[in-house]
């Protein structure tokens, strides 16, 4: 099944067996929790950003990315900690995973622990790999998708400032979602 499953991806996501075989390299390389060259991974970016549909592909790979690191927070003691501490408290401890996340497997400095957050990255592979900024949606959907996974949050994250229009860093702002009527 799992060869089938591999497959069925390639296929879907119109991927080379070139570079299916480099995304097996990084599950193996996650799975082992050794690193991957920069340089390959600014060649992912740069590949995948040649796409017409890149800015999907991006905000996936953010996604899933983000939902693989949600699984790694904390030790099991601290995770039972925060399922059974009242509201207030589990919160904090969410947050604390959030940020602690951001930093060590993205890269991202989160500010505050309440809303409004700031997560701000000052040097980020998307555009060492896409000067004009296209590849951002990664960390984007990938901050989004971490605070959905250990706090539950809902609302949106916006893309305020960005290196690639000359701003001193990538800044991300949590932001509440307009109500639809």
């Amino acid at each position: 099944m799992d060869e089938l499953a591999d497959e069925i991806a390639v296929r879907r996501l119109g991927l080379s067996p070139t570079v299916a075989a480099q995304i097996q390299r990084y599950r193996q390389a996650a799975e082992r929790r050794t690193g991957v060259d920069l340089e390959e991974v600014i060649s992912v970016f740069r590949l995948v950003g040649r796409r017409s549909d890149a800015a999907l592909v991006f905000a996936d790979a953010g996604r899933r990315a983000a939902r693989y690191a949600a699984r790694g927070v904390g030790r099991p003691a601290t995770r039972t900690l925060a399922r059974v501490s009242p509201g207030g408290m589990a919160y904090r401890l969410a947050m604390r995973g959030v940020a602690r996340r951001a930093l060590t497997v993205f890269g991202g400095e989160m500010e505050g622990r309440v809303m409004p957050l700031e997560i701000t990255m000052k040097d980020p592979l998307s555009i060492a790999a896409l000067p004009a900024g296209e590849a951002c949606v990664f960390y984007g959907s990938a901050y989004l998708e971490l605070l959905r996974c250990l706090t539950g949050y809902e609302d949106a994250l916006m893309h305020e400032r960005c290196r690639s229009r000359g701003d001193a860093v990538c800044l991300w702002r949590t932001a509440r979602a307009a109500v639809y009527e």
